[in-house]
């Protein structure tokens, strides 16, 4: 009796203890869902293209040192950065400019689709080769 008690008593804390273990999984995946949703709403202007200065194109000169296009407005600019400064080099004409612009509305090509273009011009160069 005693036996078949401890055993009972045994398997009733084995499921409490994978309950409260599966119960601080969902906690930890939903906190870790809010952080994202809270810091993808701070970023989201900047991910989104909604907002109004983003950096367009950048080359990297040598070191910590960068030339950058972007585009505040409707205005482009030719920034160089440095490590410890951001100056102004010129207004840029857009028309001078092979920027392509990315609207909104249209879709974005899916990794599959970039991956097929990937490997129909790998397969065209090694055709090319033979």
């Amino acid at each position: 009796m005693l036996l078949e008690t401890g055993f009972t008593a045994g398997a009733g804390s084995s499921v409490w203890s994978i309950l409260k273990l599966l119960l601080m999984l969902v906690l930890v995946l939903a906190l870790a869902y809010a952080t994202a949703k809270l810091i993808a709403k701070y970023q989201g202007n900047m991910l989104s293209g909604r907002s109004d200065i983003r950096i367009v194109q950048s080359f990297k000169l040598i070191g910590d040192k960068y030339i950058a296009i972007a585009k505040i407005g409707e205005g482009y600019y030719a920034l160089g950065i440095g490590k410890d400064n951001i100056t102004l080099i010129d207004k840029l004409d857009p028309e001078q400019l092979s920027i392509k612009e990315v609207d909104g509305n249209e879709s974005k090509a899916s990794f599959k689709d970039v991956l097929a273009g990937f490997s129909k011009k790998k397969s065209d160069t090694h055709d090319g080769e033979e």
